[in-house]
């Protein structure tokens, strides 16, 4: 599997301009959601979520 930097390759999608509103297209992209509670640097739940065997 290939590993995509999202912030590298949609940087205007991550880093938008501060000083003005801009509107843009966002491309279809397939998405995973986790479902969860507390935070995802510290969670084993979440950490066993994301695990890939």
């Amino acid at each position: 599997m290939t590993k995509v930097d999202f912030k590298q390759e949609f940087k205007n999608l991550y880093s938008p301009p501060s000083k003005e509103v801009v509107i843009t297209n966002v491309p279809k992209m397939i998405y995973l959601m986790i479902d969860g509670q507390g935070d995802p640097n510290t969670s084993q739940d979440y950490m066993n979520a994301i695990m890939v065997s």
